[in-house]
């Protein structure tokens, strides 16, 4: 990549085409970064699931244990 800055202010980009090692790396870190991402997301819903789980069968147990207690009127 070259940029040369006339004396008028103005910008010249030359951007090569990427060739075929160059887009076979690119294709690389894109699945790697994937992948990477998949593991990430598997491992929040894994964790954060027990926890929901935990939190509705909480609000149900404190919903029966609050009707067994305090019976209606």
């Amino acid at each position: 990549m070259r940029v040369f800055v006339d004396t008028h202010g103005t910008e010249r980009i030359y951007v090569a085409k990427p060739g075929p090692l160059g887009i076979i790396i690119i294709i690389l870190v894109t699945g790697i970064l994937s992948a990477v991402l998949l593991v990430l997301l598997s491992a929040v819903f894994l964790i954060a699931m027990p926890v929901v789980v935990l939190l509705v069968a909480a609000v149900i147990i404190a919903a029966l244990v609050r009707a067994y207690f305090w019976p209606a009127s």
